[in-house]
């Protein structure tokens, strides 16, 4: 598998793998760079079983505050279908697509201190506590402990929200019966295919997750010093960062962007506006020609749309225009 093979994760209980295009937010990828940071963290790593993929985007989880509205706009735009799940926060649902689990949505009646509802990535860990430690010592929060996850229609296993030094939340759980290799398939719409992080500092935010995940951090040699990085693990691109774009406000957190494959970005960003969301960056080709666009739910929920139908790209060519 090429090092910078950018088809980084699948559904966690689906067994298959989504082949998605190498994103990143305003900044071309390239295969050879220098890492973040020193490997000088003062814990001594779990070591991961062969069923456990640390870093690992997993599925991705959403706490809104109106689950049935979240349902309705989702379903009517994405095709997903959903069975209720158990969860100690609240009332829950699993979202389907071709009947396989590729998100959770949590109803809570109030914005959650952390910030307005978002897609939270989560992602695989061995330990949830030995996250929480790294986490709080590197600058970071916690926001939910971690807590057994018994029936969540996803996996069994254990589960900890935790938010970086920057503010952007993420979540970190620890499968029981571990996660499912990589796989080439193909994306269908409805399923999560890429994830990047936004953020002020992109060199220190680098090193706190390569500090938390184990990742192997790699910078974009054509960026501007210490303002691109790829997040690897296993061998595979698990997700970028990307510094936030300059016209947002000053007080602005870091925050993670999900994207979603669809058939086709014109028309769903269309139905996002009919179904009472919102087109933040409009339908617009990266330099592959892949369709892509930023949009939010009526919630106000961020999240991004593409289009992808290609072969993967050479990794001086994987890019995105997103800002």
């Amino acid at each position: 598998m090429s090092l910078l093979n950018p088809r980084a994760f699948r559904r966690h209980v689906s067994g298959r793998r989504v082949g998605v295009l190498g994103v990143t937010l305003g900044m071309a990828l390239a295969s050879l760079a220098r890492p973040a940071v020193a490997d000088d963290a003062p814990f001594v790593a779990a070591v991961p079983s062969v069923a456990h993929m640390p870093g690992k985007l997993l599925y991705a989880e959403l706490a809104t505050p109106d689950l049935d509205a979240a349902k309705a706009f989702y379903g009517a735009l994405l095709g997903w279908t959903y069975r209720d799940a158990t969860s100690p926060r609240g009332r829950a649902v699993v979202a389907l697509v071709h009947d396989q689990p590729v998100a959770s949505l949590i109803e809570r009646s109030h914005p959650p201190r952390h910030g307005s509802p978002a897609w939270l990535p989560v992602l695989s860990v061995v330990d949830p506590a030995d996250a929480v430690a790294k986490t709080t010592y590197w600058g970071g929060r916690v926001i939910m402990p971690p807590v057994a996850v018994a029936e969540s229609g996803l996996a069994q296993g254990e589960e900890t929200i935790l938010a970086d030094p920057q503010g952007a939340p993420f979540a970190a759980f620890h499968a029981r019966t571990g996660d499912a290799p990589d796989d080439d398939v193909p994306p269908a719409q409805g399923e999560w295919i890429w994830s990047a992080l936004l953020t002020r500092d992109p060199f220190t935010a680098a090193g706190f997750y390569q500090k938390v995940f184990g990742y192997q951090v790699q910078a974009a040699p054509d960026a501007t010093k210490d303002t691109a990085y790829l997040l690897l693990s296993q061998s595979v691109t698990r997700g970028t960062v990307n510094p936030l774009p300059a016209r947002v406000l000053p007080s602005a957190r870091g925050r993670w962007v999900t994207f979603v494959q669809v058939d086709g970005v014109g028309a769903s960003a269309e139905a996002v506006e009919r179904l009472g969301g919102k087109v933040l960056v409009q339908p617009h080709p990266d330099r592959r020609n892949v369709m892509i666009a930023i949009v939010s739910d009526p919630a106000g929920t961020v999240f991004g749309l593409m289009e992808w139908h290609g072969a993967d790209p050479t990794p001086a060519e994987q890019t995105e225009n997103a800002k």
